[in-house]
């Protein structure tokens, strides 16, 4: 009978499987049974829960509550210590231009294309900014956003002095409202004031300028903050 046994034993399809399974079956029993043999009072430290110190949390979130509010005043205190430049915009001009492009080339071979109509806007606007400020500050860049009746809006950055020389020279017809214009990187100084010409350009037509709903000129600069100035209507 137990040779028998053991044949059939041998024979029994997965038992390296049921081995296995066996095997740690006999490891969990005996977790098991040596966690219940083991005498109350011999429980390691790891098992027990270290008591709350709720002092030493009050402690650490006043800290972080210290923190905070030091952070709040240092900003808020910077905020009022930035220098900020006044100005306003004196005089708002414009000057509509129609370029004609030819349609020969957007054609056939052997037949004529039609012309296309481009318009083109210069806007003139009359800067003056006042440096009220305890030290010098400069002027960066400057932009203006034109914002349509629809919402849409259209950038135009300020023409180099290159490109202001260049208009100017193109219309000369244009004269009578040439001013010298307001340069970048000029340094303002202490309660001075500047003021000059900025040149923008915009692929819009009168009429879309006449039903504008805004026009807002930005001067950026080095030692105050950015300055947003509302153009006239009109």
């Amino acid at each position: 009978m137990v040779s028998s046994y053991r044949d059939k034993g041998t024979r029994t399809p997965g038992f390296g499987s049921a081995t296995s399974s066996f095997k740690s079956a006999i490891e969990c029993r005996q977790t098991v049974t040596d966690s219940g043999t083991r005498p109350p009072g011999d429980l390691h430290l790891s098992q027990i829960d270290e008591p709350t110190n709720y002092g030493r949390l009050a402690v650490r979130i006043l800290i972080a509550l210290i923190i905070s509010a030091l952070a709040v005043v240092a900003w808020v205190r910077f905020e009022r210590k930035t220098p900020i430049a006044t100005g306003d915009i004196a005089r708002i001009s414009i000057y509509p231009v129609q370029a004609k492009i030819t349609g020969g080339a957007a054609g056939t071979a052997g037949m004529q294309g039609q012309d296309e109509i481009v318009n083109q806007l210069l806007v003139f606007a009359h800067v003056r900014l006042h440096n009220p400020n305890k030290a010098p500050i400069t002027i960066v860049d400057d932009w203006a956003v034109v914002t349509l009746p629809d919402g849409d809006s259209r950038r135009s950055p300020a023409a180099s002095q290159a490109d202001f020389d260049k208009v100017f020279q193109a219309y000369p017809q244009l004269g009578p409202m040439r001013m010298d214009p307001l340069r970048r990187n000029i340094q303002i100084q202490p309660g001075q004031s500047v003021d000059g010409l900025v040149v923008f350009s915009y692929p819009l037509s009168r009429e879309d300028w006449d039903k504008r709903k805004a026009m807002q000129v930005t001067i950026s600069f080095n030692g105050a903050k950015d300055v947003t100035l509302n153009a006239p209507s009109g």
